[in-house]
């Protein structure tokens, strides 16, 4: 009966594709796993996942933010910079300017919620940053994929939003 149902699907005169050739070319994972091996894929994917959020600057405007040292601030840690991975967008031109210059802002950080499962359900929570007088250094660009930092702030507030319902 298998046998039957999987012929039915496939269209009359039509060669079908070895299966394995199409699984191998289209799995992500298995592409990184031939290049550096299974144990340091399995460390990678047994990371946690990088908390997400949004960086305002003034004159540059709201960038997404998707990875960099945002889970180290959460914490009651004060690191002495907010390392950024973002993507190329309209803010970009600005954001390098700004890096070259060492012009000095002020940037306000959102750093969303990390959720974990039976953990009480929070919404709108989060933790803000807000720094005075930063600068952006080490801006750089890769393949569509922004890195820099801020850094050498004169003071940072640091303000836990939570919003429980249980």
């Amino acid at each position: 009966m298998a046998e039957r149902d999987a012929d039915c699907r496939r269209e009359p005169g039509r060669r079908q594709a070895d299966p394995s050739l199409v699984h191998r070319r289209s799995n992500p994972v298995l592409a990184l796993q031939r290049s550096v091996g299974n144990r340091a894929v399995g460390q990678l994917l047994a990371r946690a996942p990088i908390r997400s959020g949004t960086i305002q600057i003034g004159a540059v405007g709201q960038i997404r933010v998707k990875g960099g040292n945002l889970d180290e601030w959460t914490g009651e840690g004060a690191p002495y910079t907010v390392e950024v991975t973002s993507g190329k967008g309209r803010h970009s031109a600005k954001l390098e300017r700004m890096s070259n210059a060492g012009t000095r802002t002020d940037v306000t950080v959102k750093i969303a919620p990390a959720n974990t499962a039976g953990e009480e359900l929070n919404v709108g929570g989060g933790t803000l940053l807000q720094i005075k007088h930063a600068r952006i250094k080490g801006y750089a660009i890769e393949d569509g994929v922004e890195t820099w930092r801020v850094a050498d702030f004169e003071d940072v507030k640091r303000t836990k939003i939570i919003h429980r319902i249980s």
